[in-house]
C-alpha cells in the first residue's frame, strides 16, 4: 500500500511540474551589472555629484559660520557679562542646532534628487526587460541572485543590453 501511494504521489508531482513549465520559461537577470552601463546612468550620477557638492559647500559655509561664531564665543566670554554670555551661549546653541537642522535637510534633498534622477533610468530599465521577456516568451524573470542553478540560455543580460544599446 506504502509503494502505491508513494508512486501516486510522485505520478502527481511529476504531472504538477509539468503543468508549471507549461506555464511560461522563466528567465534570469542581474539589473546591477546593467543599469552603471545605461547612459543616462551616467548622466544622473553626474548632475546628482554636482548637486551634493553644492549641498556639501552650503553646509561647509554654515559650519565655518558656526565655528567662527564658537571661536569667538570662547575667546570673548571671560570678558563678557553673565547675562550676555548666557545670552551668546543661547544664541550659539541654536546656531548649532539648526546647522544639525540643516544637515538632515541637505541629506533628504539629495536623497529626493537622487529618487527623481534615476527612478527615469529605472523604469527604462525595467521597461526594456519586460519587452525582452515578451519577445521572447518568459513568464516570468527573476533576479539571477536568487537562483542557485539556471540554464545560461534564459540569461536575459545580453538581450536586454543589446535593447537598450550598451555594451
Amino acid at each position: 500500500m506504502m509503494k502505491y501511494t508513494r508512486n501516486t504521489l510522485l505520478l502527481l508531482f511529476l504531472l504538477f511540474a509539468g503543468q508549471v513549465m507549461a506555464q511560461g520559461k522563466i528567465g534570469y537577470i542581474t539589473p546591477d551589472e546593467i543599469y552603471p552601463l545605461m547612459p543616462e546612468t551616467k548622466k544622473a550620477d553626474s548632475a546628482l555629484q554636482a548637486y551634493q557638492k553644492e549641498l556639501a559647500e552650503a553646509y561647509q559655509q554654515l559650519e565655518s559660520e558656526v565655528n567662527e561664531a564658537y571661536g569667538k564665543f570662547v575667546k570673548d566670554s571671560a570678558k563678557l557679562s553673565p547675562a550676555v554670555r548666557e545670552a551668546k551661549r543661547g544664541d550659539l546653541q541654536t546656531r548649532i542646532a539648526d546647522l544639525q537642522n540643516k544637515e538632515q535637510q541637505f541629506n533628504k534633498m539629495l536623497e529626493d534628487a537622487k529618487e527623481k534622477q534615476l527612478k527615469p533610468v529605472r523604469d527604462k530599465m525595467v521597461k526594456a526587460i519586460q519587452e525582452v521577456a515578451k519577445e521572447n516568451g518568459y513568464a516570468h524573470v527573476l533576479y539571477k541572485e536568487y537562483a542557485l542553478v539556471f540554464p545560461e540560455a534564459d540569461d536575459l543580460a545580453d538581450r536586454v543590453k543589446k535593447k537598450l544599446g550598451v555594451k
